[in-house]
């Protein structure tokens, strides 16, 4: 699949994991890399519904058109669907709680 990043900060921290354990700490860091590794590997976004770890979940309100993917406990990766099923944009990482 086609992965976009939404902004410098998300794509660097993708190809440069002490900074996303910086930015998110160790654990989050390492599977927000896992994540994205998996996203690229797959065929399209469909995909994603399959990996029941992921939790991918389609978001309503503001967010309507967004989609979450648990990455541990209340953090999580916000993607959206690109033009086709075969890309997927990275939004943000957040924690769903604060």
């Amino acid at each position: 699949m086609e992965v976009a990043f939404g902004s410098a900060k998300l794509r660097r921290c993708y190809e440069e994991s002490a900074r996303a354990f910086r930015e998110w700490g160790p654990e989050v860091g390492r599977r927000y890399i896992g994540r994205i590794e998996t996203l690229y590997a797959m065929r399209d976004f469909s995909e994603t519904f399959r990996q029941h770890s992921w939790r991918t979940h389609l978001l309503k309100g503001d967010r309507e058109g967004q989609y979450a993917i648990d990455l541990t406990g209340k953090w999580r990766l916000i993607v959206t669907r690109g033009a086709t099923d075969t890309a997927v944009t990275i939004r943000e990482v957040s924690n769903h709680y604060e």
